[in-house]
Formats: structure tokens, C-alpha cells, sequence
């Protein structure tokens, strides 16, 4: 008698795509490699309903996936439903519904982070309301550090952070190399992914 195997861990990997397509093919096809079986726009791997928008196809996969993998890039995005991106509306709807989740994001963004901080906010840490971004070739919308302080869960107080991790890329490579230490080891991330759903 054969035992069933458990079906592939499905993951869903977020981020803007236009100058990244090929960086993004690289980095689905690695997962895979690793025995994921990957959702993503770029390589189109999400199941759409032609009864929906696209938002909301994107937020059911968010829903669907066991875990999520968000890639913070300095461009963020062209596809902007209201005052967000929908790769930013997927990576809130991932904390929301406390997805285990895994998050990069580009040295520039926490650059800009740090050097903007004393334009952007007061003392208080309350955002500045004359405080405008001019885009950049380097940066091209403000919002990609309010992505970023979204997925470190800047508005939590510390001691109540959980899955706030963020790893620093400037490289494909150093994105490769957080995917293989991250999730190379499928049985680790299982056993994360169980986990997660029994303390809901």
C-alpha cells in the first residue's frame, strides 16, 4: 500500500514586476525547484475568476496560499487600486491574515527610510502633513517605505512583534541566498505552516 503524499506547500510570491521579470522568473523557478508550488502573476500562476477584478483574484490568492513570500522593491507599481498598489494591498492582506510570511526588501528602501524619517514625521512620530515626494530614477513613490514599515510592523509596539523579519537585498543573489536559508528545508516550514493554522 503506497502512503499519499502531502501536497505541495503553496506559495505566494508578491512583487511589482516591470524591470524585474527576469530576477522574478528566477525566483519562482528556485522555490519550485525546492517543491513549492508557486502563485504568481509573472509567471502566470494565478487562478483568476472572470466574475472578479483583479484586486480582488490577488487577494483570494493571498487567502489560498499556506505561506507568502513579498519582495519590497524601490518601484512601486503600476497596478494602484485607490490610495495603494495591489502588490501592497496583497502584502497587508498576508499580515492581516497572519500568513506565515517572509519578507525582502531593497537597501535603497531602508536608505531612504532612515534619511527621510526627520522630513516625513515629527518627533512624535507623527506623519507631517507639507511633507510631498518628488519621484526618482532610485525611488519612485513614497509609499514603498510605508510598504516596508507595514511589513516590519512599525505601528506595533516592539515586545508584540511577531513575523515582522525583514531581510535586506541589494542583489538577486542575496534574495536567492534568504530563499535557500528560508525555505530550502521543506519540512521546517511545513511544521511552521502547521503551526500558524492551529494557533488561529
Amino acid at each position: 500500500m503506497t502512503r499519499s503524499r502531502k501536497p505541495k506547500l503553496k506559495i505566494m510570491v508578491a512583487s511589482t514586476i516591470y524591470g524585474f521579470e527576469d530576477q522574478l522568473s528566477q525566483i519562482c523557478a528556485t522555490l519550485e525547484r525546492y517543491g513549492y508550488k508557486v502563485l504568481n502573476s509573472h509567471v502566470r500562476k494565478i487562478p483568476t475568476d472572470s466574475s472578479k477584478s483583479n484586486l480582488e483574484n490577488c487577494l483570494l490568492t493571498v487567502e489560498s496560499c499556506d505561506l507568502f513570500f513579498g519582495i519590497i522593491r524601490p518601484q512601486y507599481g503600476s497596478g494602484k487600486i485607490g490610495e495603494i498598489s495591489i502588490t501592497h494591498a496583497e502584502m497587508r492582506k498576508a499580515i492581516e491574515l497572519k500568513k506565515p510570511r517572509w519578507f525582502v526588501a531593497h537597501r535603497d528602501i531602508t536608505v531612504a527610510r532612515q534619511l527621510l524619517r526627520q522630513y516625513m514625521f515629527t518627533k512624535k512620530k507623527i506623519p507631517k502633513k507639507g511633507f510631498k515626494y518628488t519621484p526618482t530614477s532610485i525611488m519612485d513613490d513614497i509609499r514603498v517605505v510605508d510598504l516596508y514599515n507595514d511589513a516590519i510592523l512599525n505601528d506595533v509596539p516592539p515586545a508584540d512583534r511577531k513575523g515582522h523579519w525583514v531581510d535586506e537585498y541589494f542583489r538577486l543573489d542575496d534574495i536567492l541566498q534568504c530563499i535557500e536559508t528560508q525555505f530550502k528545508d521543506t519540512r521546517r516550514i511545513r511544521k511552521i505552516v502547521e503551526q500558524m493554522k492551529t494557533a488561529k
